[in-house]
């Protein structure tokens, strides 16, 4: 314990490791990016966490093992570890665990398995790396708990990574449009206030990893928002649907759920918008990768809102859409033990998708 309290003390004080920023703008590729995303990515992490990484060596170092700190200051190596603390100094330092494996401390492999030993041993930020959900995260989570850097200039680090990503990254998780239940138009889909009506989309699964039960339909425009049509099918609120079994790479899935329109005082007729994106689980949103897709706006349904049929209303002017209500007769006797049948007239609307 006090092992690792002494490390985060040293960490918190001397760690500043900026290279000086002109010499960094003056490119956004570095000789030794696609090693080191493709160590990253050879030890379990997402192409964006890899990315993520990679984008804070540029921005340390330029991802060169032989460097030390712009104008003379602590910072050597890719990570840009302080001379009297984390490169140098203690059994947790860079030059403890080259000489354990028999290495050149300037070793670039030496480094980069340094800094998954310090990520996956000390901690420095790894369940945190693990959590992210895109580079963006990613990026800035390794920044804050692993650099712990002064003057960080994020912008640019991210910047740096999704030049990595897009440069290196497989997409892990992506989808295209394949088909759906309604045909493709710009017409509303109209339902009737307490109607339910089926819909299915089926996308081809174009990234590098299967998708399971995990792998879901999600609301968006904005993410995660708690959808007036959710049916009772639905997962939760904000999750339509879901994978039944998996699906591999190259192959397609299919998202089968319900449109349902409020009942009652809380159905206001009018147009509605939903939109919908995929997301694996505590994993990523598929669009958050440009070439991942589809984008959170691209799947769309327009739906219209309108009161139940007249023509079905019962003679007392009762709500058939309302449970709570019964269909009685003028006299106030029971009709038949139930309420009078109503007619739902169900139109097809085509989900708008839209192309860039």
């Amino acid at each position: 314990m006090k092992r690792v309290l002494l490390l985060v003390t040293l960490c918190a004080c001397a760690m500043d490791p900026e290279v000086d920023s002109t010499e960094q703008a003056a490119t956004t590729a570095f000789a030794n990016d696609k090693t080191a995303f493709d160590f990253f990515v050879a030890k379990g992490l997402t192409s964006f966490q890899a990315a993520g990484i990679v984008g804070n060596l540029d921005q340390e170092s330029g991802v060169d093992p032989t460097i030390a700190q712009y104008g003379g200051g602590p910072g050597r190596g890719i990570a840009q570890w302080s001379v009297g603390g984390r490169w140098d100094t203690g059994t947790d330092s860079v030059a403890h665990y080259a000489n354990q494996q028999g290495q050149s401390i300037y070793s670039l492999n030496l480094q980069l398995e340094f800094i998954w030993w310090e990520l996956t041993q000390i901690g420095y930020g790894y369940s945190q790396l693990q959590a992210t959900t895109n580079v963006t995260d990613a990026t800035l989570a390794f920044m804050d708990k692993y650099e712990i850097c002064g003057t960080c200039a994020s912008a640019q680090r991210i910047a740096y990574a999704k030049d990595v990503l897009d440069a290196y990254g497989q997409i892990d998780y992506g989808a295209s449009y394949v088909s759906q239940s309604w045909p493709l138009a710009t017409d509303p889909l109209v339902i009737h206030c307490g109607e339910k009506i089926a819909a299915e989309i089926t996308l081809k699964n174009t990234g590098t990893k299967p998708w399971d039960s995990d792998t879901r339909l999600g609301t968006t425009e904005p993410r995660d928002r708690a959808s007036m049509f959710a049916g009772d099918d639905w997962i939760s609120p904000n999750r339509p649907a879901g994978i039944e079994g998996t699906v591999a790479p190259g192959e397609s899935g299919t998202f089968k759920f319900s449109f349902q329109a409020p009942s009652g005082d809380a159905c206001v007729p009018g147009t509605y918008h939903e939109h919908f994106g995929v997301v694996e689980e505590n994993v990523a949103w598929f669009s958050d990768n440009a070439m991942g897709g589809p984008a959170d706006d691209q799947i769309e349904a327009q739906l219209q809102v309108v009161p139940a049929d007249p023509s079905a209303q019962p003679p007392d002017g009762s709500d058939p859409t309302d449970p709570t209500q019964g269909a009685e007769s003028a006299g106030g006797c029971n009709a038949g033990g139930g309420g009078a049948g109503v007619l739902l007239l169900i139109a097809v609307l085509p989900l708008r998708r839209r192309r860039r």
